[in-house]
């Protein structure tokens, strides 16, 4: 099913999405752009080559609550979370996609599945939107990612001068487009061709770069790498593939919840133990487990490194160590003739 709608309509699409549930946009917040719940009126930057950080809380929220408990003497009552109900996630790029199916390897194609990522996962619709310009930062050609198509939305998008294009691939994208009745017009032929987009390389290699990591956890180019590294943390937040959280509750003895959050293995409480004991104190281990964890041990167990060349570790680090420059520091960088 293709259906098609014009730009100045768009408004009209979001009010009837946004009424079976939240309906995240890439909307303009100031300098940058995020993926939010749409209000009325809010300025929806479709145009926006990279979101400033990934979708991935759409489906792992930095803040959630697993349950509520309530102790009445000998008795303890649990209620579970609520449900949000239905979602839709509009404007999705195709990296940060395929960032989200890494996600699925890990929070549900487990046994058991997590529970509530996976039912955000079947309860959300995602429409992805192909890339018409490459960000200078973007380099997911070089794990063979399209930014014109992604294969496991519900729905692809591609903006045409005025147009938007719409195509379901799946039975959820086909409700959705049913489901907007009128605001969409049938495709009548039109092409949905995308113009190739050519993403930088930076002269990355990765070919053998997980199996040849495996006899470098001692190399002394960590050394050198994690100097510059502040402990910050914002890589791992921006990271679409990064997935690191904490569990805690809040409350007292007889009433609360229990939560989780995200966290970031570069921060130095991360492994601490409750004997005080900490496997990662310095900043030359944490940068070490980050790296080897994108590099070396997610490709061992899933065969592909855990990384979609969205650029935005490029962008964000106060300090320029981005995945780029830890690739090339381990030889994963082709060194042309002479």
């Amino acid at each position: 099913m293709k259906k098609t709608i014009s730009r100045d309509k768009l408004p009209e699409l979001w009010a009837h999405l946004s009424e079976t549930g939240p309906l995240y946009l890439p909307v303009q917040d100031g300098p940058v752009v995020l993926f939010k719940p749409w209000s009325e009126g809010d300025e929806v930057n479709l145009d926006a080559v990279n979101i400033a950080v990934s979708p991935k809380d759409i489906f792992l929220p930095r803040e959630e609550t697993y349950l509520h408990y309530r102790c009445s003497g000998q008795q303890l009552e649990l209620s579970e979370a609520e449900d949000n109900g239905e979602v839709t996630a509009f404007g999705v790029h195709p990296c940060d996609l395929k960032a989200i199916e890494m996600l699925d390897r890990v929070f549900i194609d487990q046994d058991p599945a997590d529970a509530l990522y996976k039912k955000r996962r079947d309860n959300t619709t995602v429409v992805a939107l192909s890339c018409t310009e490459p960000d200078p930062f973007c380099f997911c050609n070089v794990f063979d990612i399209d930014p014109a198509s992604a294969p496991g939305a519900d729905v692809m998008a591609r903006l045409d001068n005025g147009t938007l294009l719409l195509e379901a691939m799946t039975e959820k994208g086909e409700s959705l487009l049913k489901g907007a009745g009128n605001l969409l017009q049938d495709a009548n032929g039109q092409a949905f061709e995308s113009k190739k987009v050519e993403t930088a390389d930076f002269n990355l290699k990765l070919d053998g770069l997980a199996e040849n990591l495996k006899d470098r956890f001692e190399d002394p180019a960590w050394d050198k790498l994690y100097k510059s590294c502040l402990s910050c943390g914002v890589c791992t937040y921006v990271c679409p593939t990064c997935y690191c959280f904490d569990v805690e509750d809040f409350g007292h003895e007889k009433e609360g919840e229990r939560f989780r959050c995200w966290d970031s293995c570069m921060y130095g409480h991360f492994t601490e133990m409750a004997g005080g004991h900490n496997p990662r104190p310095g900043r030359k281990e944490r940068v070490r487990q980050r790296f080897m964890h994108k590099l070396q041990y997610y490709p061992e167990v899933y065969a592909e490194i855990a990384c979609v060349g969205c650029g935005r570790c490029l962008r964000s680090c106060p300090v320029n160590l981005d995945i780029v420059q830890a690739i090339k520091a381990l030889g994963g960088e082709t060194v042309e003739q002479r």
